[in-house]
């Protein structure tokens, strides 16, 4: 896991969040270090997508179809049915999530360290 977040955090040099082009970067993996995505494809690049990708990975492990039975949250980014329906989130829809993730940090950090536990915790 570590690994995959610093390669998360490292694609933030790669991209160019101006006009939203990333340059694939020269990384040099280990045989057992797969990459599952090209973090330039995901939603958003650069370093709010690298906080996006690491929380994800924490919150869901990449499966958009994550969901806690106990809590009722789901998703890439595990949304609480009652913030998904104040956000408008398709939860499922990685677009729609992170979308409403990126917003939710405009709001400021303190607002989106109360959102998800990893980012309390200091991991993303």
């Amino acid at each position: 896991m570590a690994a995959l977040v610093g390669l998360a955090l490292f694609s933030q040099v790669a991209c160019n969040s101006i006009v939203d082009v990333c340059i694939e970067p020269e990384v040099e993996l280990q045989e057992d270090m797969p990459l599952p995505v090209d973090l330039c494809d995901l939603p958003l690049c650069g370093p709010l997508g690298a906080r996006l990708w690491c929380i994800e990975g924490f919150e869901s492990r990449h499966f958009g179809g994550a969901f806690n039975r106990s809590s009722g949250a789901a998703g890439w980014l595990q949304w609480l049915p009652s913030t998904a329906r104040q956000w408008g989130v398709i939860v499922g829809d990685r677009v729609s999530e992170w979308s409403a993730a990126a917003r939710i940090f405009d709001r400021g950090e303190s607002f989106a360290r109360s959102q998800w536990v990893p980012l309390q915790r200091g991991l993303c």
